[in-house]
């Protein structure tokens, strides 16, 4: 079934800023763009006080005294993948603080968080203190419980506080009002981290902390908290601790998943939230999550592969389990079309509990309605249900309406849970749908995609997609971004290998060419996509390795016919690759390791090759080089290349390059006139256009006249080009120039905007150009005050207003060629309306 989708564009373009004629190299304006609208703090230091949470201070003093006085302390844990983290982080700690430690996991059967009779035998285990993580802020009566034993409780937490604070010795939760704290979103894991710094902080161990991130990180991720704020840092630096992680255990994990490059692998929040994390979710989901802390805490290499082997084996049947129940309930909804209703609800009693939340989440995402999946136990005559929910459809809002055949339940906006009896299920169904039916808006039921950017197919090489790293992790407020391409071609459409439920095609666009993208999920799409002439797809990017080689992967989330789809409003601008900030990196695969420089850029029929010493060393990618070919031939762009960093890989060698922009000034005919020296000058800098009128009175002023000479001007009037076109000449006459530096000795000064003017005063020569944007008086100097008229038939438009004009043939902005440039002054000559940016100035 094909997924009912509306493409949001999320951002709009800043385009004055690409138009700006002194951006500096930085990144690209797209990335800067993504993280300037998320908020996002490149910053991964460390810079919270942990005592800034409510009940630190005791927790710490309390734990301190035990492990003084050699008592017995359990952590006691949930059994999902945050939970399991948590327990092995403190367990971990505690011990190399010197604690007597253990730790204690509910089985699934027992339910989530403190149950008494867990307290109970742990009292009997002769327990001093218990430390619950990522459960227990709304466990009252079991706490109450554990005072009665006189067993002390710290509770650290990070769920909803739905009523009062347990009367425990310490309370611990991030969204605690009384907290100075104030990030409310760390995962369970990372709270139990903000009590082990603290213990750090207080023994003056801060140093050996760094070694515990790659658990927080695993914990964090798994546990779909906002990867903003330390929630970021922690998975920031975490990831990059996997990469050396301590642990045996972890250690002999990667290096079963990851075999051909564990040891040299950059880790991303991928990795963990797709591969990693499920395996340790699979203990709890299926047997007894304590397996898969042994493994965080196990230091004997071989018990760890036997815990391995156990836990592979468990996932494995996870999956199989989840894929069978999966098909079971597709059939279902296929059979009754319960995807018409406004809510979906498949029940059997050949379920699992372990794995139908799971289930649940992926026929929500097939069929984007709200859905439950329930397990039914025949021999305790209730159903057990996982829900799932959309957008800003609340679930639990939706199971109030039913409270009264529900055994009992709970959960949040997203998620949640219950029990029901077995003969309320048929009642709750109706209700529950027309309640649904009632309240909520059907256009809820439209999945709202939100693309960051129509993108420019140039822009899906190597440097950008690296580039885009710079956003990761991603994960919860700091999503994947998904760009687009509008009216693509495609060819070579089939399904996956073994299966209808995926697709492969290759994208065409604008003669940029993109091999094997893959749509998961996407199988439905495929008459869609064959009875269309052009589509509209939406992706996310992605840097994938085979064989040593670096592809630039798209990865689809939506497909639409073109013409369907152009409602879609976006602001795409065509930049003709003038929008790329130099210098870029590239990667080629040559034969050879002793390559040196200098080498050179060869552009040919082909495409474009490295060149050494005439020999042609590798071609470059098709798609890079094609744009550098536009730049080279519609805006007479020169090249430079240089080795940034080469490695001998196992398959062939990967051979880093840095392509940069190479400025001309240097003249190829040898003229003796100053006239003819200008003529060149001009040629080479504006090609065939002329100098307007301000620049023709300073270069005549300097030149001519030989006077000290002050311009009052905008810049976009062309002062690049007056600067240019004076270095041009101190280069063509060996002479030296300096600019906005009077005490540096030169043949030529150039101030733009300078305000020393006692330095300007001070120099004993008449060659000397001042350029300001605002009138001054100077002495002895002649002024020129720049004076124009726009011409009557130009209507000038804001930056945001010229992608509404975009398909306007006689709208004129920066990056036009030289030849749409001139289309356009042919049209304001001929009297006709044009649409115009400031830049149009340049001309008058």
């Amino acid at each position: 079934m094909k997924k009912n989708t509306k493409w949001i564009l999320e951002n709009k373009t800043n385009y004055e800023k690409i138009f700006e004629d002194k951006r500096e190299k930085k990144l690209d304006f797209i990335i800067e763009d993504l993280i300037e609208n998320r908020n996002l703090s490149l910053d991964t230091n460390f810079d919270f006080n942990p005592f800034d949470l409510k009940d630190m201070d005791i927790a710490t003093q309390r734990i301190f005294e035990a492990i003084k006085n050699n008592q017995k302390i359990y952590i006691y844990g949930d059994y999902d993948v945050d939970g399991i983290t948590s327990v092995s982080l403190l367990y971990l700690a505690f011990s190399e603080l010197g604690a007597n430690v253990n730790y204690y996991i509910p089985l699934r059967d027992e339910g989530y968080g403190l149950n008494k009779e867990a307290i109970q035998i742990l009292k009997n285990e002769n327990a001093d203190l218990v430390i619950s993580v990522d459960c227990g802020i709304n466990s009252i009566e079991e706490i109450n419980f554990a005072n009665e034993l006189n067993l002390d409780f710290i509770i650290t937490d990070h769920h909803e506080i739905t009523g009062g604070i347990p009367k425990a010795l310490a309370v611990i939760n991030p969204k605690r009002e009384e907290n100075i704290y104030s990030f409310k979103y760390l995962a369970g894991v990372g709270t139990a981290f903000m009590l082990i710094y603290a213990l750090y902080t207080q023994m003056n161990k801060l140093n050996d902390l760094e070694k515990y991130l790659d658990i927080v990180a695993i914990g964090t991720v798994a546990d779909i908290v906002p990867l903003v704020s330390d929630n970021r840092k922690f998975v920031k630096k975490g990831l990059e601790t996997l990469k050396n992680t301590k642990w045996i255990g972890i250690k002999q994990l990667l290096r079963k998943i990851f075999p051909d490059n564990w040891d040299t692998k950059e880790y991303f929040a991928y990795d963990i939230g797709y591969i990693i994390a499920p395996i340790f979710n699979a203990a709890g989901r299926l047997e007894d999550a304590k397996q898969a802390v042994s493994l965080f805490v196990e230091e004997d290499g071989f018990k760890c592969l036997s815990i391995i082997d156990k836990l592979l084996e468990n996932n494995t049947e996870r999956k199989d389990i989840q894929k069978k129940i999966l098909e079971m309930s597709i059939a279902e909804i296929e059979k009754k079309q319960l995807y018409n209703k406004n809510l979906i609800l498949v029940a059997n009693k050949a379920f699992h509990h372990g794995v139908i939340g799971i289930v649940a989440s992926k026929i929500l995402d097939k069929y984007y309605k709200p859905t439950i999946i329930m397990e039914i136990k025949e021999s305790e005559g209730v159903a057990t249900a996982s829900c799932r929910s959309i957008g800003d459809l609340n679930i639990v809002e939706c199971l109030n309406s039913v409270s009264d055949i529900l055994v009992k339940y709970g959960g949040h906006s997203g998620a949640a849970g219950f029990t029901i009896k077995i003969e309320n299920i048929e009642e709750f169904y109706v209700r529950i749908d027309r309640y649904v039916e009632e309240n909520f808006d059907k256009d809820l039921f439209i999945k709202k995609l939100k693309i960051e950017k129509i993108l420019a197919p140039y822009k899906v090489n190597y440097e950008f997609l690296k580039e885009l790293e710079i956003l990761e992790p991603y994960g919860a407020k700091n999503h994947t971004p998904v760009f687009a391409f509008r009216n693509c071609q495609y060819e070579n459409l089939r399904f996956t290998k073994n299966s209808t439920e995926h697709l492969m095609l290759d994208i065409k666009k604008d003669g940029y060419y993109f091999k094997n993208c893959i749509f998961f999920g996407g199988g439905d799409y495929y008459d869609i996509i064959s009875s269309s002439k052009e589509i509209d797809i939406a992706f996310k990017l992605k840097l994938e390795t085979f064989k040593d080689r670096y592809m630039c992967k798209l990865q689809l989330e939506d497909v639409k016919n073109s013409i369907e789809n152009s409602k879609f409003e976006d602001d795409y601008l065509e930049l003709n690759g003038k929008d790329i900030s130099f210098p870029i990196e590239t990667v080629v695969y040559p034969k050879r390791l002793d390559i040196e420089e200098p080498l050179n850029l060869i552009f040919n029929d082909y495409g474009v090759a490295i060149t050494k010493d005439r020999t042609i060393i590798e071609n470059i990618d098709n798609n890079l080089a094609k744009i550098l070919t536009i730049l080279k031939n519609k805006f007479y762009y020169e090249f430079s290349v240089k080795i940034k960093k080469k490695y001998l890989k196992t398959e062939n060698i990967n051979l880093h390059l840095e392509i940069d922009t190479l400025k001309n000034e240097t003249l190829k005919s040898f003229p003796l006139k100053d006239a003819l020296i200008f003529k060149e000058i001009k040629n080479l800098l504006i090609r065939n256009f002329e100098y307007n009128s301000i620049q023709k009175k300073v270069l005549a002023s300097i030149f001519k006249d030989k006077k000290k000479t002050l311009v009052v001007m905008d810049r976009k009037r062309g002062a690049t080009t007056i600067i240019d076109t004076i270095k041009c000449y101190c280069k063509y006459r060996n002479l030296s120039f300096s600019i906005n530096n009077g005490k540096e000795k030169a043949d030529f000064y150039i101030f733009e905007n300078f305000t020393e003017m006692e330095e300007i005063n001070s120099l004993i020569t008449n060659n000397i150009l001042v350029i300001s944007n605002e009138d001054m008086e100077v002495s002895g100097f002649n002024k020129i005050i720049d004076d124009y008229t726009i011409p009557n038939n130009i209507k000038c438009v804001d930056y945001h207003d010229i992608s509404i004009l975009k398909r306007n043939n006689s709208l004129y902005y920066p990056f036009l060629t030289d030849e749409e440039k001139n289309n356009i002054l042919e049209l304001i000559d001929k009297n006709k309306d044009v649409f115009s940016t400031r830049e149009i100035i340049v001309h008058f």
